[in-house]
């Protein structure tokens, strides 16, 4: 069993700042997965300069205490900043692309901004429908260059984009009630039947 017993502080300045960074709103909106790069810097230094010391005696047993995530993905956060750098946080905050589909797209992904053919998309809320639709067609160029192509698992992977990104855009709206309860229903409905497509797949 991880140990999870309170450390005392071994800096006052250390303990101050950590409780300012477990404080910020951002820090909590990594357990939904919306995590920021400035959220993912704060792990970091929360790990390498070991100020989870002044709560807890080791990484393994803050990060599920005090983070409400295993130190396993709060590793793996931590490598996607070291990997991709803010990019791919401003983007995943976007559409939910994934560490696999961001390599992929990487170069297109510069200056707060996804370039595309007809341009750069600032990524920002307002542009996400405009920017599920470029990572969708990059996406696609990325597979024709390795000589991977069906025309409708692009069709279906452009509108799983842009249903994923409605979805996101109706729970950001923190709907109550009926409402709540229905897209939650739908939600995990959609995720029965594309684990069961899943499975039929195979290994």
């Amino acid at each position: 069993m991880e140990d999870l017993t309170i450390a005392p502080p071994v800096d006052d300045q250390a303990a101050f700042g950590l409780g300012e960074m477990l404080g910020r709103r951002q820090t909590f909106g990594m357990i939904s997965g919306r995590c920021s790069a400035a959220d993912a810097e704060c792990l970091r230094r929360m790990r390498d300069q070991k100020l989870y010391r002044s709560r807890a005696t080791s990484w393994n047993g803050f990060c599920p205490k005090f983070l409400g995530m295993t130190s396993r993905h709060a590793n793996r956060i931590i490598r996607n900043l070291e990997e991709f750098g803010p990019g791919y946080f401003e983007l995943a905050q976007l559409t939910r692309i994934t560490p696999e589909q961001f390599r992929a797209i990487a170069p297109a992904v510069r200056d707060r901004s996804i370039q595309t053919h007809g341009g750069a998309i600032a990524l920002i809320p307002e542009n996400a429908e405009k920017i599920a639709s470029a990572v969708a067609d990059l996406r696609r160029d990325a597979a024709v260059r390795a000589g991977k192509k069906d025309d409708r698992i692009d069709a279906v992977d452009r509108r799983c984009e842009q249903v994923v990104a409605e979805i996101q855009r109706i729970a950001d709206g923190k709907p109550a009630g009926a409402d709540k309860l229905l897209l939650r229903a739908t939600i995990r409905k959609a995720i029965v039947s594309l684990r069961m497509a899943d499975l039929a797949m195979g290994v």
